[in-house]
């Protein structure tokens, strides 16, 4: 799928070019490169102007810090577009990157599960598309070492059954149109086979492991909180429908590996894998953090609060889950289990070991009680002190 990274000692001066530092995973990854200590990073983010991008990263580091670290002045915002032509970069900053730039991690997307799905390729495969024309510009200085593509793992679609690294095309549909343009977003980018390129799918992204700190309340936070407000007593799922979650750093530590790692090429998944919950699973443990009595199983039709006629009680969706969650309603149907092989390979290199989630949930709980479910949303510096 892709060309090896350059090898050699790195550049001295040399920038790290990161899209999507206002999204969860970019913001914890830009947070890792902080912590790093040595890289210069330029952060793409969309604006009207080089005050309004300014402004928009002095609003992510407030997020994440109480105070910002001194590294933080290692961190130079670029006024730009994901989808428009050259990125939406002036001259000056285009040629400055060309000069600088010799790797390139590449989170921004639309998460959506609803776009109508030319939206979604606008954003997911067009914005690949202009991201990889500049990784063209930069590699044909010889400066290029890495770029590393954040995909999913639910590339996957409906398929049941393993889905492998190596895996891509299964015959398999797809749930909304996320799905899909990813899906499209990683034909693209094995064409690019003459550029360094990994992809790294995790799999449902969730908090910290040791704070439970997340900005994103979603997927499985939606049936969580019903939960924990007693307001779902039966759900339509599955009992062994396969729930693959991580937390947020293992996701960064596998982008941080495959960025260092020069023998890397191809796609990781970051996944529970073999440690992925069941669905019952998951209630089951959840129920003993929080001493509720679990939820029950049900076919949709017999969901409590969906009378007969369809029609679903004040407060709920028309598959018994709180209203707006119907999107994430299909990721408590899933058959299909992920290998990771390879992820596992490129971690252990670099130390990371993979949590169990039944180590943390309860932290992930923790956070979202503390903050309201996000409605008192703390640091991401102060959820490891609240976390003691």
């Amino acid at each position: 799928m892709s060309a090896g990274a350059t090898s050699g000692p790195r550049r001295p001066g040399r920038e790290i070019l990161l899209t999507g530092a206002t999204g969860f995973l970019g913001m914890e990854t830009l947070v890792r490169l902080l912590d790093r200590g040595e890289e210069k990073i330029a952060v793409l983010i969309r604006a009207e102007d080089d005050d309004g991008a300014a402004e928009r990263l002095a609003g992510v580091l407030a997020r994440l810090y109480d105070e910002p670290p001194a590294a933080a002045a290692r961190v130079r915002p670029l006024r730009g577009d994901l989808l428009a032509p050259e990125l939406g970069l002036s001259a000056r900053d285009r040629a400055e990157l060309v000069g600088s730039v010799d790797r390139i991690i590449h989170c921004a997307a639309s998460i959506s599960f609803e776009l109508p799905l030319q939206e979604a390729r606008e954003i997911n495969v067009g914005g690949v598309a202009n991201v990889i024309e500049l990784a063209r510009e930069i590699a044909a200085t010889g400066a290029l070492r890495r770029l590393v593509h954040v995909s999913t793992a639910y590339v996957s679609g409906r398929h049941a059954g393993r889905f492998g690294e190596m895996d891509l095309d299964l015959g398999q549909e797809f749930r909304n149109t996320y799905e899909r343009s990813k899906h499209e977003a990683e034909h693209l980018l094995a064409q690019a086979d003459d550029l360094p390129v990994v992809v790294a799918r995790p799999s449902i992204v969730v908090g910290h492991r040791a704070s439970g700190w997340t900005p994103v309340f979603n997927v499985i936070y939606w049936p969580m909180r019903a939960y924990e407000r007693g307001l779902l007593r039966e759900v339509p799922a599955r009992r062994d429908s396969i729930v693959d979650f991580v937390p947020v750093d293992y996701v960064t530590d596998g982008i941080v590996a495959l960025l260092d790692d020069a023998d890397a090429s191809g796609t990781y998944n970051l996944v529970a894998g073999e440690r992925a919950l069941s669905a019952g699973e998951l209630v089951a443990l959840h129920s003993s953090l929080s001493g509720r009595a679990p939820v029950r199983f049900v076919p949709q039709e017999t969901v409590a609060g969906v009378p007969a006629t369809g029609q679903p009680a004040a407060g709920q969706s028309a598959v018994g889950l709180p209203a707006g969650a119907e999107a994430f309603a299909p990721y408590f149907d899933v058959r299909c289990s992920f290998t990771d092989e390879r992820a596992r390979e490129v971690l252990t290199r670099a130390g990371v070991e993979k949590p169990h989630p039944s180590d943390y949930l309860g932290r992930l709980i923790g956070y979202a009680r503390r903050t309201s479910w996000g409605k008192r949303p703390t640091t991401r510096q102060g959820s490891f002190v609240s976390a003691r």
